[in-house]
């Protein structure tokens, strides 16, 4: 569980980000085809290629840095604002931001209040995760006010259990928002994970059985990297307790959690990045 309350660590930090630039650059222009998607399988296919995109990054940066001392990349922090203090959508954006971090090789640490977040690692994993954090949370935000706009979730019913009891609670809109997010950044993980995963397969099926052209093996360079970032994240992060905010409303609506299920397959991703706009409308 990610860890909360830290200073921000300073110092110097000897960085040659390469064509870093160049493979954010790609990035960004996959998830504005996204947007441009005409069909929901077309814009998760793109989706999908924009985060195989950045493990693949991720792994030849890493290689990169066990056979050359000229690749001069240490582990940074930079601190990210989610929101205002007591806004209940925080804990669900802290929940987005840590399903995106941990995808791209990233130690997290958070605010009590759940009002900003320090990500650890190397910068162009840290680049990558705030991008897709800031596209993808957008998104969010706004097809969760689309389905609370459609009324579906009214007369809706949770289930509560007390002790070996349970009953039939109305659902608030309140908490139809949350199960929303809650099945939305559930199914958002899953999708990450597996654009990963298959491109870990990839990397490694190129590397033979003693690595390729004699680089390290993708699986020797990303327990180097994860390493690296577990040495310096131990070093930096002054951080105490555990963070409470990842604790699930008791009960489900079949209906929030349908349609934030739902959208999560299908989100498109925008491509202006902002946030203000959207989460101005979670004042509650």
């Amino acid at each position: 569980m990610p860890r909360c309350e830290r200073r921000p660590a300073s110092g110097p930090h000897l960085l040659h980000l390469g064509d870093n630039e160049g493979v954010i650059e790609r990035i960004a222009k996959l998830l504005a085809k996204a947007e441009r998607a005409t069909t929901a399988a077309e814009a998760q296919a793109y989706f999908d290629k924009a985060q195989s995109l950045a493990t693949a990054h991720s792994i030849s940066l890493a290689k990169a840095r066990l056979v050359t001392s000229e690749v001069r990349i240490a582990p940074i922090n930079k601190r990210i604002v989610i929101g205002e203090p007591r806004r209940h959508a925080n804990r669900h954006l802290i929940n987005l931001m840590h399903a995106v971090a941990t995808t791209n090789d990233l130690q997290m640490d958070i605010a009590r209040n759940s009002t900003f977040c320090i990500l650890f690692g190397f910068p162009s994993d840290i680049a990558t995760a705030e991008m897709l954090w800031s596209k993808i949370s957008t998104q969010m935000v706004r097809l969760g006010e689309d389905f609370l706009s459609s009324d579906t979730w009214r007369g809706d019913v949770r289930i509560v259990r007390q002790g070996r009891h349970t009953r039939r609670a109305p659902l608030t809109k309140q908490t139809a928002r949350a199960q929303y997010y809650e099945a939305f950044i559930e199914t958002v993980r899953g999708r990450l994970q597996l654009a990963r995963d298959h491109e870990i397969h990839l990397q490694s099926e190129k590397d033979g059985p003693d690595g390729s052209a004699g680089t390290p093996s993708t699986d020797i360079a990303l327990l180097e990297k994860a390493e690296a970032v577990a040495d310096y994240y131990g070093e930096v992060s002054d951080a105490r307790g555990s963070w409470r905010g990842d604790s699930r409303v008791q009960g489900m609506s079949a209906a929030a959690h349908k349609a934030g299920h739902r959208d999560g397959q299908r989100v498109q991703i925008t491509s202006n990045g902002g946030l203000s706009g959207s989460r101005a409308k979670l004042g509650r």
